[in-house]
């Protein structure tokens, strides 16, 4: 650290940093220059707005595990309100930059590139640039001015210079392109969540009793046309519209700016009032503001309302309400590589698909917002799904953001607000809500796999355990012998046999057989009879083969007590054709029913199948919401509810 007298005032000037050149005195407000240990006094630096912002010169905090210190500040306006960066200096002597803008905090540091860098008027919303070998996408483009800066700063700074800024962002990386040097500078940087950055010194007190996050005492005031109380609930808040007047009054240097007197075409009455608070994926949230949007489709407005968030650690989020469907949202620093127009991208390993484009256009405003909202507003939207997820882009010329919302229950919703009033009866299918049978159609495939995996055991039980052979013989049936009659080799049934199957399988071609075959117990001389013919004819027709009938049958007694038995066969060949025919005879004990196998699975598979047409028709109701791809036969007049 070295120190010097201010030359204007004679106050003591500190440098922490090597890298600090400039710096401004905090009693007199001049810009210093350091020249070794003399200091030169460039002229008097305008004074900053004050934002209430948390952080302040001396706050202190940790960036993946090094502790920093906060020895600078930069602080700009763009059209839609106030950011500051500020100047941090680490433990190990790097110096970088914390940026805090619209709730969110971004820590980078200056790096060289040899790629060659676009010029600011050639950018637009969306496109791919190439730095230092990564590829990026163009989310955000501003023309700023500086107000004023204060502390230490690598550079000079002076109030009312016009800065063209363009932040880029590509996987876990944030890029900002600084067009107020020639050539431009170049700051990479990473997404740093309030509770991790860990900051202590801040304006306010922090409240050990919640965690380490900042007491914000909410201000109250009154607006300057109704005179209406109004609270500001965050330092970020911009605007905030009053809801007696309908007003959009702009928040500024702790003065009250009034925007617009909004014509407002409708008063609208929040579902969930302002003021509420509750808890959502274990966070405590407070409604802060409230708008209502609308979209054209073929002529026909729809509208739905967001409710703004807030909590003091966490920042903000979004509750969306369209048709008596809530989702519960939160912009991601992370965006989704994907390009405009393409209809499937992965994130996070999760595929989504393309749903809805549009125009979103503000209708009504009421509550504090950390942008200047207006009526009137509009920006671009898309809608990409895997339920019960939506991430959704919203762009125009100057910014392009995404959020990832998660379907969420209306009662869900009810219990964490404890709200007491009905809320809006879901209308039918949404986006991104849950198909109900999808995980229903899961169990139940499931169920089907291990019931029919069951029945093939049993089956194969039958096959290979009970199921026996108990003879195999041949005999030869003669033309020549007319009523002739054959008898089988003894066999031996050592218990009840089920079913006892007999199986001829035979040579005959272009003749019949006729045969009676006689179960006979050699020791009582009970006997089973059984009749059958076998026939097989072929031949060629008009050049076409052609074939018909069977060269084998069964037959199949039943219950056959144990003992020891042969068969008695009595044939008659027909004489179409004067030749030969050989029989095998295989003879079966327990033989499995394979028809009563299939039936059963026909049972089974009628449950996978019904689950899942209901689940496809849940999917068919879903797209046909889509105004880009609904079916072409969708039913347009569903009004019902869930299913």
């Amino acid at each position: 650290m070295k120190t010097a007298s201010c030359p204007s005032c004679g106050a003591p000037v500190e440098f922490k940093s090597s890298a600090s050149l400039y710096a401004v005195c905090e009693y007199c407000r001049s810009t210093l220059l350091r020249h070794g240990d003399d200091l030169e006094n460039l002229g008097k630096m305008a004074d900053l707005l004050e934002d209430a912002s948390l952080i302040q010169l001396g706050s202190e905090g940790k960036f993946r595990g090094v502790h920093f210190g906060v020895i600078g500040r930069i602080q700009l306006r763009h059209e839609s309100g106030i950011w500051n960066e500020w100047h941090i200096l680490f433990d190990d002597g790097r110096s970088a930059w914390l940026s805090e803008a619209g709730g969110e905090y971004v820590v980078s540091a200056q790096v060289a590139v040899g790629e060659a860098i676009p010029a600011f008027e050639n950018l637009q919303i969306e496109e791919a640039v190439t730095l230092a070998g990564r590829s990026f996408k163009v989310t955000n483009l501003e023309a700023a001015r500086c107000i004023a800066g204060e502390g230490e700063l690598p550079f000079k700074v002076e109030a009312g210079y016009d800065v063209n800024t363009a932040d880029l962002r590509g996987g876990d990386r944030f890029v900002t392109i600084d067009y107020s040097e020639t050539p431009p500078l170049v700051f990479v940087g990473y997404p740093a969540p309030f509770k991790e950055l860990n900051l202590s010194n801040l304006r306010e007190k922090r409240d050990a009793a919640v965690g380490g996050v900042p007491n914000i005492k909410a201000q109250a005031f009154n607006c300057p046309h109704c005179a209406s109380p109004l609270t500001i609930h965050s330092p970020v808040i911009e605007s905030i519209g009053c809801e007696s007047c309908g007003s959009i009054i702009g928040v500024e240097n702790e003065k009250l700016q009034l925007l617009s007197r909004a014509a407002q075409k409708v008063h609208e009455v929040p579902a969930v009032p302002l003021g509420s608070k509750g808890k959502l994926a274990g966070i405590d949230w407070e409604v802060i503001g409230f708008l209502k949007r609308s979209t054209r489709v073929e002529g026909i407005d729809y509208f739905w309302g967001e409710y703004l968030l807030h909590n003091p650690g966490e920042g903000f989020a979004w509750l969306v309400e369209d048709q008596g469907h809530w989702n519960f949202a939160r912009t991601v620093s992370r965006i989704p590589s994907v390009a405009r127009g393409q209809l499937k991208f992965k994130y996070d390993d999760t595929e989504y698909r393309h749903f809805n484009a549009g125009k979103a256009e503000v209708e009504y405003v009421v509550g504090e917002f950390y942008w200047r909202v207006s009526v009137g507003e509009t920006v671009d939207t898309d809608d990409y799904i895997a339920p019960p997820h939506m991430l959704s882009r919203e762009y125009s010329k100057k910014e392009v953001s995404w959020s990832l919302a998660e379907y969420l229950d209306a009662e869900e919703l009810r219990s964490a607000f404890k709200l007491t009033m009905p809320l809006p009866k879901p209308v039918g299918v949404y986006a991104n809500q849950v198909n109900p049978w999808e995980e229903r159609h899961r169990g139940i495939c499931r169920l089907f796999w291990k019931a029919a995996g069951i029945a093939l055991l049993v089956q194969l039980a039958f096959v290979f355990v009970l199921a026996s052979t108990v003879l195999k013989h041949k005999f030869v049936a003669s033309p020549s012998a007319g009523d002739a009659s054959a008898t089988t080799p003894e066999f031996v049934l050592k218990g009840t046999a089920r079913t006892l199957t007999v199986r001829h399988s035979t040579d005959i071609d272009n003749n019949w057989l006729a045969l009676s075959t006689t179960l006979v117990d050699k020791n009582t001389g009970k006997a089973w009879l059984g009749m059958q013919e076998i026939a097989h004819y072929s031949g060629v027709d008009g050049g076409e083969s052609w074939s018909e009938g069977s060269k084998g049958d069964t037959i199949v007694f039943k219950n056959v007590p144990a003992g020891t038995y042969f068969l008695d066969i009595d044939y008659e060949i027909g004489t179409d054709r004067m030749r030969s025919v050989v029989d095998n005879i295989e003879i079966e004990k327990n033989a499995p029913g394979w028809s009563n196998f299939v039936l059963v699975l026909i049972f089974l598979v009628a449950f996978p199948l019904f689950s899942r047409s209901r689940r496809a028709a849940f999917e068919t109701r879903r797209w046909s919401e889509s105004a880009l791809y609904a079916p072409v036969d969708s039913d347009d007049d569903d009004s019902g509810g869930d299913d």
